[in-house]
This record gives C-alpha cells, sequence and structure tokens, in this order.
C-alpha cells in the first residue's frame, strides 16, 4: 500500500485534474486508487502498488506516472545547500564488514553539526499528517517525508550516543541484545541471531539494518550533531530479518521489496537539504561511503512494428519517445534504443516498453476490431486432461477444494507417498506460518483438513477434489521434485473407489485398473488398496484410521484417493472410441456370496472373470456386510453379474450356467459361500 495526497502531488505537477480525474488517471495507468478520502481540505490517496513497481511506493513515483499521461512537466527537488570548511570523515567513519557486503552493498552516512530539533513548519506536518503519519519532530519528520517522497529510507542517528563515532555495518553477534525505537510487542530489548545485519557503533548494535532504528541514539531535544544514514540493502534479507524479529516498519516495507540503489546519495542531500533550512546546522563536507552502489541500467532496442503488432493501433514514434522519456527512459538519436533507469529494475526487454507505451497511451484508444496477429496457442494434453477431470468429477457431485502447499511435517500422513517411497522433508528456510513449514509429499493430510473445516461449518456431506503439486528432492524422485496429482474425498471405500473407475472411463482408458491390498498403517485395516494402471502404479484409495481421523478431529467416516496425474494423461485417449447399441437385451443377475473378510473385491472379480466365458460383461458390487448375521471373520458382498452375446439372446439355461460356474470357482479358490 502508498499513501499520498493530491496536494503533495501537485507539488512536483500541476495539472487541473480533480481528485476524482486524478485517481482515474493513476488508475488507468495501472497504479489502482482503493480509496479515495478526505482529509481536512486535501484528499488523501491510498493506493495498491504491484510488487514489480517499487518506484511508485514514493509520491515522486506516482508524480512521474500522472506527468507522462498529461503530458505536463515533472518538476523535480534540486538540493542546493553549502557545506562547512571542515570534513565529515575528520569527525566520524563508516565501514562494511566483509560478511556484511552481501546483506548491505552500499553504505552512506552525512554528518550534520549544530542543529536544532523542534517541532515542524505547517507545511510539513499538513503533508505527514495527510497520509496518516504523527509529526514527531522536525529531524525525524524530514526523515519520514523524504523516504514519501523519494521512495528511499533513511535513518537519523544522534552522533553524540554512537560511540567512537562509528558506523560499523556488521552481522550481529549470538545473542546480541538490541532495544527497537518501536516495537508493536513493547519488548524492551530484542535477541539477534548471526544471521541479522545490524548498524553499530564502536560497541553495540544501534539498528537493525534497513528495519529500524535503535531507542539508545534516537534523535532527542538535546540533540545538536546527526548522523544522517542512507544505505542500500540486500531485498531478502530485509525480508527475513523483519519477520523473523516481528518488527516493521514504512523502510523495511520497501527495503523488501528493492529500492533504487542509485538515489541513496540523492535522497540523502534532499534529506539534508531540509535539515539545514528547517533546524538550522551545517552539514560536513564530503559524504561519508562504504561498499559500491549496484548498476542497474540497461539498453532496449524497441521495435515500432512490435508495438503495432502488439497493441494493434500505429502509435506515433514522437509519442513513443515522449511516453518513455516522461517515465525516465532516455533515447538515442534514432528514438530506437532506449536505457531505462535504475528505478525501474521490471523493465527489461522490448515488451516492456510495449506494456508502457500502452498503459499510458490508452487501451481504451485502441480501436476495435482488434488486429489479433498472434495464433492461438492449443492446449496441451495435460492441460486437457485436467479440464476433463474437473469437468467429470463435478458431474459426480465433488467440489474442487483449494488448500496451502505447506503442510505440519509432524502429522501421521505427512511422510505417506503415492510411489512408497521414503522422501526428505523439504522445509523452508523463513515459512510464512512456523506451524507449516514444509512443503507437502502428499494430498491426503490437505483434504482432512478441508475435511475438518467442513465439517465444523456444519458440511457433513463433504465430497472433494482437488488437482495440485506435491512435492519430494529432486535426487529422491523419479522424474523432478514436483509432481502434480489428483486427490479425492468421499463417503466411503466404494464411493471413491467408484469415483475413480468413472472418471478413468469418461477419459477413454481402456487400460486395466489394478487393486492390491495396501497395508499403510494410515488406512483401516482391509480399507486401503494400491492402484495400478495397465501394470504400472497409478495412486492409492483408502479410508483413513481411526488414530488418523481422531489425529484431524474428524468425525464419521471418509475415504480418500490420490493418483499420478502424469499417468493419466499418459493413457488419455483423446479421440472417444464408439460402438453400435447393443442388439440383444443383457441378462443380470445377483449374488451374495460369503467369504473371508481378508480377501479383496478384485480376488473376486478376477475369480469370477476367469470362470465365466466372453458373455459376462459387468461385475458390479452394489453392497458389503458385516455384522451378526455373518460369522466373524468374514464378510459378505453382493453383486451384479451382467451377461450379454453380441449375436443372439441368450437363454437362461446358458446365464444359469455361467452363474453355476462362478459361485464353485468363489468356494473353490476363494472358500466363499452363498448367503442364504
Amino acid at each position: 500500500m502508498m499513501k499520498t495526497t493530491a496536494r503533495w502531488l501537485s507539488d512536483y505537477v500541476q495539472t487541473a485534474l480533480s481528485p476524482e480525474k486524478l485517481a482515474e488517471v493513476l488508475t488507468l495507468s495501472g497504479t489502482e486508487v482503493e480509496v479515495m478520502e478526505p482529509v481536512g481540505a486535501d484528499t488523501r490517496f491510498t493506493l495498491e502498488v504491484t510488487s514489480n513497481r517499487t518506484d511508485c511506493l514514493s509520491v515522486l513515483g506516482l508524480a512521474r506516472e500522472v506527468a507522462a499521461v498529461t503530458g505536463m512537466p515533472l518538476k523535480l527537488p534540486t538540493p542546493n545547500y553549502k557545506t562547512a570548511v571542515d570534513k565529515a570523515a575528520g569527525v566520524a567513519s563508516v565501514t562494511i564488514e566483509p560478511d556484511a557486503l552481501a546483506a548491505c552493498p552500499y553504505y552512506t552516512a552525512q554528518v550534520i553539526r549544530g542543529v536544532k530539533v523542534g517541532p515542524s513548519p505547517l507545511w510539513l506536518r499538513e503533508r505527514l499528517e495527510g497520509i496518516g503519519l504523527t509529526p514527531v519532530n522536525n529531524i525525524v519528520d524530514i526523515t519520514n517525508f523524504v523516504l514519501f517522497e523519494t521512495g528511499q529510507p533513511l535513518h537519523a542517528f544522534d552522533l553524540a550516543k554512537l560511540a567512537g563515532r562509528r558506523v560499523v555495518v556488521r552481522m550481529a553477534r549470538a545473542q546480541e541484545k538490541f532495544s527497537p525505537i518501536a516495537d508493536r510487542r513493547q519488548r524492551p530489548l530484542i535477541e539477534l541471531d548471526t544471521s541479522t545485519l545490524v548498524i553499530a557503533d564502536a560497541e553495540k548494535a544501534q539498528a537493525v539494518g534497513g528495519v529500524m532504528g535503535g531507542a539508545q541514539s534516537q534523535v532527542t531535544a538535546a540533540t545538536t550533531d546527526i548522523l544522517l544514514e542512507s544505505a542500500y540493502f540486500e531485498p531478502r534479507g530485509i525480508k527475513a530479518a523483519s519477520r523473523r524479529l516481528e518488527l516493521s516498519s514504512d523502510s523495511s516495507f520497501r527495503f523488501e521489496r528493492d529500492v533504487d540503489a542509485a538515489q541513496v546519495p540523492a535522497a540523502s542531500r534532499r534529506a539534508a537539504q531540509l535539515i539545514v533550512e528547517l533546524a538550522g546546522g551545517e552539514v560536513l563536507d564530503g559524504m561519508l561511503e562504504a561498499g559500491k552502489a549496484p548498476r542497474r541500467s540497461r539498453e532496449i532496442v524497441l521495435d515500432h512494428g512490435l508495438i503495432r503488432r502488439v497493441l494493434g493501433t500505429d502509435v506515433p514514434a514522437a509519442e513513443v519517445r515522449r511516453i518513455l522519456e516522461a517515465l525516465g527512459l532516455s533515447a538515442d538519436e534514432t528514438g530506437r534504443r532506449f536505457t531505462a533507469p535504475s528505478f525501474r529494475p521490471d523493465l527489461e526487454r522490448d515488451i516492456d516498453l510495449v506494456e508502457e507505451v500502452g498503459r499510458v497511451w490508452g487501451l481504451d484508444r485502441v480501436a476495435a476490431p482488434l488486429r489479433m496477429t498472434v495464433a492461438m496457442a492449443r492446449p496441451t494434453r495435460r492441460q486437457c486432461v485436467r479440464a476433463r477431470v474437473r469437468e467429470v468429477m463435478r458431474g459426480l457431485g465433488f467440489s474442487e477444494g483449494l488448500s496451502d502447499s505447506f503442510v505440519n511435517p509432524r502429522t501421521s500422513v505427512a511422510a505417506f507417498t503415492i510411489d512408497g517411497m521414503a522422501h526428505t522433508v523439504i522445509e523452508a528456510r523463513n515459512p510464512v506460518n512456523a506451524a507449516l513449514p514444509a512443503l507437502r509429499r502428499n494430498l491426503l493430510g490437505s483434504l482432512l483438513l478441508s475435511l475438518q473445516t467442513n465439517q465444523r461449518q456444519a458440511q457433513a456431506q463433504t465430497r472433494l477434489y482437488e488437482v495440485a503439486n506435491v512435492f519430494t528432492p529432486k535426487a529422491a524422485s523419479r522424474e523432478s521434485g514436483e509432481h502434480e496429482v489428483l486427490g479425492l474425498l468421499g463417503r466411503d471405500f466404494a464411493d471413491v473407489k467408484g469415483a475413480v473407475e468413472t472418471l478413468l472411463a469418461r477419459l477413454g482408458i481402456d487400460a486395466p485398473l489394478g487393486l492390491r491390498p495396501e497395508s499403510e498403517a494410515i488406512f483401516a485395516a482391509g480399507r486401503a488398496a494400491r492402484l495400478s494402471l495397465g501394470g504400472e502404479a497409478l495412486g492409492v484409495v483408502g479410508e483413513p484410521s481411526a488414530a488418523v481421523m481422531k489425529e484431524f478431529e474428524c468425525e464419521g467416516r471418509c475415504a480418500l484417493a490420490e493418483l499420478h496425474l502424469s499417468l493419466l494423461v499418459r493413457h488419455w485417449r483423446e479421440t472417444p472410441r464408439f460402438s453400435a447399441p447393443p442388439r440383444f437385451p443383457a441378462a443380470e443377475r445377483d449374488l451374495a456370496v460369503v467369504l473371508d473378510a481378508s480377501k479383496s473385491w478384485a480376488e473376486v472379480v478376477a475369480c469370477v472373470r476367469g470362470a465365466c466365458d466372453s458373455t459376462l460383461r459387468e461385475v458390479e458390487l452394489f453392497d458389503e456386510f458385516r455384522g451378526k448375521q455373518v460369522p466373524p471373520g468374514r464378510k459378505s458382498l453382493a453383486f451384479r453379474l451382467t451377461f450379454r452375446h453380441d449375436e443372439r439372446t441368450l437363454r437362461a439355461e446358458e446365464v444359469q450356467a455361467q452363474v453355476d460356474g462362478a459361485v464353485k470357482a468363489l468356494s473353490e479358490k476363494l472358500g466363499g459361500t452363498l448367503r442364504a
């Protein structure tokens, strides 16, 4: 989020636009104004700034956008002040220790002597209050003002409170303590670790680099000499430190998103000018510097034909040049080669410049019909299968779920993988949620969490599917570290297994589906199976054990499945295969067989099919029973046999002979008996 006011913008670009029109200009150019509200006689804008546009986290950046769209000139502040005869290097020093150079490549400081700390003038207080900040004193207010004006964070130290008048940029020592200026948890001291960058004096840490200054060296009413810090910090280190220490500020917000290293000295000079004007004092000669600012400027060659092909309209070359120069780019004499400024690291290719021209020129000015010269890409097999899977599952009454890829690695299901291999847990170095630090290795835990949430919302009959990635270390996996799978959550084993069979049929997959018992502890005994497709491992289906259901605080009964999507993609038949409707009627017979509870349905199907000829078309299970009427250790399976001949109607005695053969085979091979 970025806040500014209409009056503050008008300090840098003069327009006759109303606040409402100004908000529209900013929104249409790509920086959306989410809230517009009156603040006294002014209007405050709250803007949503995308992560690639850190230049718009400053009033000057937003003013540049307005100037580019309206064609009005941009007025940039030009710092101008006299420096003292005395050298800053004779009063203070700054150094960066070698192990801290990666975290802080460039650090500068100016020494300003003889300042008078007091209230800020009205205009400065109005600017800060307009964006919701509380004025503190003229020195602190100036650093905040320049931060929002330029986007470059600054910090002012009381020079007299820096031991040895030295600034040392280094990594924190083990168990080093630090007292922050402002902490929402009101901690008097925070313990640091060796991965935290600090700004220290000759004795101790005085600030967490890029995050927050320390209470011991802050500017007070008694301060007369200040050391003004302006630096470039590596974004990832700032983000990690801010989260680890639970400290955040407007400075860390910008450093996390990468500020412009080239404006570090300019922002310091702008603040020094305002300090001299509003607090008196003198700037000692010479800026103290350590390290070197990273260079970012790059040349991009722009073909005007690309603009026409992509936007579908002709934008005059002079207008293209005006727009890009207004946005801060410089052009050579040909008007085809542009140099992107350091504050726009997002501009890397010619298509990026086309986008800039399009959004400033106005996509609403593109005449209809749009000339489409880019061929539409044909969906890949994987995309087609994903779409078909979603269509089939919706038709079966399943709702799509979306879950977090990060999980708790200590749950009982976290280690399970459908390939049956033991993989190392992949944990994030700086997880967003400390309770969920690991990338998931299966979807089963995610589906159970979804069931838990739905049951708490009184949605008992939950049937879900999810197409998502699971993760395994690359060295241990068969292909890569990321695998796309399909997860299912249904009422019971038969429900989910039936959904899998229907899905395979709807995908036109005719490879035989194999099942073999699965004894993994997370599943209920005798209620899980490994699935194979044409002899290749497809996945698993099973009902969670009572212990797992209790662990996830789920009630009742459910079943889960997880399938390799890549195998479905490989076996998917793109062109449906059609056959003529049957000419002769089918004959159906129902059987109820009691057999040992350890016997699987797959064994029953194989036994029945082996005893019958090709007229047996389907074997469909419709009931499973265990109870008082069935002896202990045995179960009753009720299923339907469907017979049909392609050339004639089957006679009753032919069908009965097949049924008798099936019953005999079940008795001899599986020990089954007909249920009375």
